[in-house]
């Protein structure tokens, strides 16, 4: 059974590697673009976007075919060739060096399963049929992706904002909890969802010192 492996975790840095160069690789390529992996691509062909990546310096192309070589030193392995032998080939010697590997739409050949990705900031939601259907992954991301909007990530940058002060005043973490959870399910987020942040920001902390003050006065 393939391990889920979320893309979205910390690729900043770590080598990757993708066999192949057409429309399937570049989708790849992309994502770990995003997330600032050390992309080398191996391909004689490479998409117009592909070419551009390797000319900005954001991947390496290696113009040519597989080698065992290749792999030395990856972290993660993609193989989005049109060649069954080729992929099969990267996965066998990927799976030896105990590498992430994916075969694109073969989920046999996978020791993860890349989900569909949708992001509000640092909102990250992530959608998965375990590989059976890429398509209605993708389906159900778009779907998500309506009901998800930025005003997620904007409460998610208010919380962050929160935590230090809420630490101090509120040392339980239940009456943490709590608070958070107020702000949530009540009129602070229905401030921020309606754009009023300054005034979202000035009723949360007017709620943290009554917390604080309460939980002062009862003596926990």
């Amino acid at each position: 059974m393939s391990a889920y492996y979320p893309l979205f975790a910390d690729l900043r840095g770590r080598r990757c590697v993708v066999i192949g160069g057409g429309a399937v690789a570049q989708r790849k390529v992309t994502a770990l673009v995003r997330y600032e992996a050390c992309v080398t691509v191996v391909s004689p062909e490479a998409t117009p976007r592909l070419a551009r990546y390797a000319r900005a310096g954001k991947i390496v192309h290696r113009a040519r075919r597989f080698r065992l070589a290749d792999l030395r030193g990856a972290w993660l392995v993609y193989a989005a060739t049109d060649d069954p032998r080729t992929n099969e080939r990267v996965f066998r010697s990927a799976t030896r060096q105990h590498l992430f590997t994916n075969v694109v739409d073969q989920p046999r050949l996978c020791s993860f399963i890349a989900p569909a990705i949708a992001r509000r900031g640092e909102v990250v939601i992530a959608v998965s049929t375990g590989g059976r259907s890429p398509t209605l992954a993708k389906t159900l991301r778009r779907e998500v992706q309506r009901v998800v909007g930025g005003d997620y990530a904007a409460m998610l940058r208010l919380l962050e904002s929160l935590r230090g002060a809420a630490k101090r005043r509120l040392p339980r973490y239940d009456d943490r909890k709590h608070y958070f959870a107020t702000l949530v399910e009540g009129r602070v987020f229905q401030l921020v969802r309606r754009g009023a942040l300054r005034q979202a920001k000035r009723e949360a902390l007017e709620l943290l010192r009554n917390s604080a003050l309460r939980e002062y006065c009862t003596g926990r």
